[in-house]
């Protein structure tokens, strides 16, 4: 091993842990942020739908910003630790932002009582304060990802492994914080103590970072880097983008549609959402861990996102056909009980997870395909993260509030299952590999899309409590 070998790993190992507790922290924060929004505008679908899309958008907006500025910052680290802190003092301010925010409802609609009358008003108020009053922190949250990456990615061949293992470990803290949140955290504490248990994560980050950034360890692992005038040049992969943000599209869409019908099985609670919050944030990390070995090269990672994108489609149509098996929980008897979260980890397993491990590997190869230069790794996870965000923004009220609606269960899975077939064929031709392996492909799908074609889990539906 070389001398520099042994500060370099223990480098990757503080800041993976870093931004795994990150992760932890900003699920706790999200789980916590939907309890207080939901006592202010309301448990509608869309008072639901307008704070997803707020938080979604904060995300975007944090990595659209970053990535036209993060090759003009000389210690991108210093500033992650900053970052961090300022998640934390940011959502300490959002309770009294949310008091302005109800004011302000009370005082120009009247309550929320008298919103549902006029769904496009309430939904646009909904919109605008949830905005307002989650963009700091969600901003910020956006911004930290590019951050680390550039950091981190000193060679081309680390640009899939070594982002896909960031975007791993920040999912895995997600979901243990969706988890904790839902089943410890929230149950036995109030609001604003399980806020203090996240800020002191984020505070804890902080800290950690800022020693590993001092000028006495910079010495040992340096994290300046050349001021540069103009971003590097990105790779002819641009097709990658609107590709990454269809894909989140289509993510979200599913989980919005995922949503409905697993609530059938264990209802609408804060323990139903946070577990299988938690089998999607796995299967995410899962699908990103693989991911990261498949972008080692840019042919690897163009073959793969052909892949992703047929799995996707092809895992949630076969995934429809099981949920029609799954016996409803008595939710009379096992609320929170042990017994409930392990039949919604099975449940959650059986239909979310196989299509979330090919979301997950979406994101390192995204990145590998549009960055060949690891001096371009942080522009282009920011524009990855940010075109995928707006995607899922997108997808989630889309699907939700017309979609969804106009089309009913069995048609709204058919659209998605056609456009998932769609980008596995343009990422299959895109990125040139042989074309008889994308012919093949889209057959076998499309065969698949006939011998079991979407239907509306009837069953399901007759049994819900």
């Amino acid at each position: 091993m070389s001398p520099a070998a042994a500060p370099a790993r223990f480098d990757l190992f503080l800041l993976g842990s870093c931004f795994l507790l990150s992760g932890l922290a900003a699920l706790i924060l999200q789980t916590a942020w939907s309890q207080q929004l939901a006592l202010v505008f309301g448990t509608s679908e869309l008072a639901v739908a307008a704070v997803l899309a707020a938080y979604m958008g904060g995300l975007a907006a944090g990595a659209a910003f970053i990535a036209r500025r993060i090759e003009r910052i000389r210690h991108p680290l210093r500033l992650y630790a900053w970052l961090e802190l300022g998640i934390g003092l940011s959502a300490l301010l959002v309770p009294l932002a949310l008091d302005g925010a109800a004011a302000l409802q009370a005082a120009l609609l009247g309550g929320r009582e008298t919103l549902e009358p006029r769904p496009i008003g309430s939904g646009l108020f909904y919109l605008a304060a949830a905005g307002l009053v989650l963009f700091l922190p969600t901003a910020f949250m956006g911004a930290t990802l590019p951050l680390l990456a550039r950091h981190l990615v000193r060679e081309a061949a680390q640009i899939g492994p070594r982002v896909g293992a960031l975007y791993t470990l920040n999912t895995l803290g997600a979901a243990g914080g969706a988890l904790l949140a839902a089943f410890v955290l929230l149950p036995r504490l109030d609001l604003g103590a399980t806020v203090a248990v996240a800020v002191g994560l984020n505070g804890l980050v902080f800290v950690l970072v800022l020693l590993r950034a001092r000028p006495q360890a910079a010495a040992l692992w340096p994290d300046a880097r050349p001021v540069s005038s103009s971003a590097p040049p990105m790779q002819r992969a641009t097709w990658v983008l609107p590709l990454i943000a269809l894909s989140g599209f289509v993510s979200f869409g599913q989980e919005v549609l995922w949503t409905r019908l697993l609530g059938q099985l264990l209802g609408g609670s804060l323990y139903g959402f946070g577990s299988l919050l938690a089998v999607f944030l796995v299967g995410l990390a899962l699908g990103s861990a693989a991911g990261a070995r498949l972008a080692a090269s840019a042919l690897g990672a163009r073959r793969a996102m052909a892949w992703a994108q047929l799995g996707i489609g092809l895992a949630f149509l076969l995934a429809l056909g099981v949920v029609d098996r799954l016996p409803a929980a008595d939710l009379r008897s096992d609320m929170g009980s042990p017994a409930f979260l392990l039949r919604a980890l099975r449940d959650g397993a059986l239909t979310l997870l196989p299509g979330a491990v090919c979301i997950g590997l979406t994101f390192p190869l995204a990145v590998r395909l549009l960055s060949g230069d690891p001096a371009a790794v942080g522009v282009a996870s920011a524009r990855v993260f940010a075109w995928n965000t707006l995607g899922a923004v997108l997808g989630a009220v889309c699907t939700g509030f017309w979609i969804l609606p106009a089309l009913g269960i069995a048609g709204t899975a058919a659209l998605l299952f056609a456009i998932s077939l769609g980008l596995g064929g343009w990422a299959a031709l895109g990125g040139r590999p042989r074309l008889r392996l994308a012919l093949a492909a889209l057959a076998v799908a499309g065969c698949t899309a006939l011998v079991v074609p979407p239907r509306t889990p009837r069953d399901l539906l007759r049994q819900s409590p």
